[in-house]
């Protein structure tokens, strides 16, 4: 039983020779940038968010328009927008691929209704108390490539 109970924190918050994922990420920045265009703050040039992974395998996922509830300058070109727009929330189990460099949050809850029920996995890099999630989708005949940059908080 401590035998896995152990493995588990070492998968959830990385062995002693790696980082951990765990505690809380304010983010800094959320850009979208389409293939020839310019980029898109869809939350703004100063995004609020909070991402926050626990001990214990629970992550929460919370993402706002700075100022909240105004209108953005453009749309936010990603097709799994939030209702309402200005702010983005989902949560539930986590895991981490330490060799892939990749978390998975097992949606169970949020306001992105085509997440719940879903996997969503994302790549990062890791550098301190830095972590940057890089991406891209395809959005009809256009790729579109994501940056979001977090600090954990102390």
């Amino acid at each position: 039983m401590r035998i896995a109970a152990a493995l588990m924190a070492c998968a959830l918050m990385g062995c002693a020779h790696e980082p951990s994922l765990v505690g809380a990420w304010r983010l800094e920045r959320y850009v979208d940038t389409p293939d020839g265009e310019a980029p898109i703050e869809a939350f703004g040039a100063h995004p609020v968010g909070l991402f926050v992974f626990s001990a214990d395998g629970r992550a929460s996922v919370n993402i706002m328009r700075n100022p909240p509830g105004a209108a953005g300058e453009v749309a936010d070109p990603d097709p799994d927008a939030c209702v309402p727009d200005w702010y983005c929330s989902y949560f539930g189990a986590y895991s981490v691929d330490w060799t892939k460099r990749s978390w998975t949050i097992h949606v169970e809850g949020g306001n992105i209704a085509s997440f719940i029920g879903t996997d969503q996995t994302r790549s990062f890099s890791l550098k301190g108390d830095r972590l940057v999630l890089r991406d891209a989708y395809t959005d009809g005949s256009r790729t579109i490539r994501t940056e979001r940059v977090l600090v954990r908080t102390r």
